[in-house]
């Protein structure tokens, strides 16, 4: 999935495009996530970051949000690790 787009539909009917930044596979759940943007930014001019939990089998990736503080963690750590603070 790296360097692509995916898109899904908004429970308004509106279809929206997402650049991926990163897949992974976490070795603390097993899981696979994919952290993705919209490209907009926040009030503090940082750019927008999501994550779901996807299965990398399926035609439609996103199954869903992580829901544990761990997923969180580990999510978080990666994209750490990835994308550097300014």
């Amino acid at each position: 999935m790296n360097n692509k787009t995916i898109s899904t539909t908004l429970p308004n009917g509106t279809k929206v495009t997402y650049n991926v930044i990163l897949t992974f596979k976490s070795i603390l759940t097993g899981k696979d996530y994919v952290v993705y943007t919209d490209n907009t930014y926040d009030n503090n001019k940082k750019l927008r970051v999501y994550a779901a939990r996807y299965n990398p089998e399926y035609i439609n990736p996103f199954i869903e949000e992580p829901s544990t503080k761990e997923e969180w963690t580990e999510i978080t750590r990666v994209i750490d690790s990835v994308i550097p603070a300014k």
